[in-house]
């Protein structure tokens, strides 16, 4: 069962992710009639530069419909999530992939990735990947995996609870307490949608909605450094690669007051309490788990469609997809936005220009 709250400014939320979806819409494809398919193949390899070259094109759309990239800034940052609905076209799509990398290189799937450059980089928002996940790369396909590759396999095909992605990863503004190398985990989690025949929903859960849920007791006890956060499965292999152990933090807080307001990092299968017995502690825990239960958003996207997702203020999964793959099953692709000024040379990937470390 899915509790959707209707916001008194709906009317507004949705004109602006209309003209949101059309600016990027007419941008990238006027950019795309001037450009060879290799050339749409270059940009997706240097996602900064492809970033600032079609920003000039986005705001003049948007200015067009008497709309400004502040305003949408400032919009995309404040909500838990964004539905820009057709931004692209999924045309000449191959069958669905079997595995998370590599994303194939066909006129839907490199349109989905262009744009989702775009949608971010209008937020201010660098599209990155992390090298300790699936290989550093970019974009990565979401999809159910055949028999055979174990957990993948089961978790591909099952639900999805409310998690926030790279959460073993400090929130931006603050360092990993043992290795300062670590990049902040994303502030947005971007989905493309290139196929979706049984509107299987992605799931949101605004932290907002959870918080007024919570006592000010559980309030508390998640503000204290008394949980462990262990790595989540697509990062585990890569950081037993680069760190040479999965990276768990230890005396770890759930949410975190910001300017007013609050930031969350959680996963309901890898955040456990540091310490058996710590009531108070477990108690707060299950309190956040009950209220994320009653506080699901379904968002069922459709080809064409792009979900941004804000990390910080929202907790985000899926509805079980099924068993069903290959063929013409669902298939989303996803990258992450993040807002990089502000990160140390070493935090990147020596090489690379949008894989952070580790």
């Amino acid at each position: 069962m899915y509790i959707i709250f209707v916001s008194l400014a709906l009317v507004g939320t949705q004109l602006i992710e209309e003209i949101f979806s059309q600016a990027v819409r007419f941008a990238v494809t006027n950019w795309r009639t001037g450009v060879t398919f290799e050339q749409m193949l270059n940009g997706l390899a240097c996602p900064g530069d492809l970033s600032r070259e079609l920003l000039p094109a986005i705001e003049h759309e948007l200015n067009k419909r008497n709309c400004s990239g502040a305003e949408v800034r400032a919009f995309a940052w404040s909500q838990p999530f964004l539905k820009l609905e057709a931004v692209f076209q999924p045309s000449e799509l191959p069958d669905t992939p079997i595995n998370f990398c590599p994303v194939p290189d066909a006129e839907g799937t490199v349109l989905a990735r262009v744009s989702a450059i775009a949608c971010l980089a209008i937020i201010n928002s660098a599209s990155v990947s992390y090298g300790s996940e699936n290989g550093g790369d970019l974009f990565v396909n979401l999809v159910v995996f055949p028999p055979g590759r174990g957990k993948f396999t089961e978790k591909s095909a099952d639900k999805m609870t409310g998690h926030t992605d790279g959460v073993t990863f400090p929130l931006r503004g603050y360092s990993d307490p043992v290795n300062e190398r670590i990049a902040p985990s994303p502030d947005f989690v971007c989905l493309s949608a290139l196929r979706n025949p049984n509107e299987v929903p992605t799931t949101v859960m605004p932290l907002e909605r959870l918080m007024e849920r919570l006592s000010s007791e559980h309030i508390k006890e998640l503000q204290k450094p008394q949980y462990i956060i262990g790595s989540q499965l697509t990062f585990r292999d890569g950081m037993v690669e680069i760190l040479g152990d999965e990276l768990e933090v230890d005396d770890a807080q759930l949410i975190f007051p910001m300017n007013g307001s609050w930031w969350i990092r959680f996963s309901h299968s890898t955040t456990q309490i540091a310490e058996i017995g710590q009531k108070s502690a477990q108690e707060a825990m299950d309190a956040l788990k009950k209220a994320c239960a009653e506080c699901v958003i379904a968002v069922p996207l459709q080809p064409g469609d792009i979900a941004l997702v804000n990390n910080r203020i929202a907790l985000h999964g899926r509805s079980a997809p099924g068993k069903e793959f290959g063929g013409q099953t669902r298939w989303l692709l996803r990258t992450y936005g993040l807002d990089v000024s502000d990160l140390a040379p070493g935090q990147w990937h020596e090489g690379s220009t949008f894989m952070l470390y580790p």
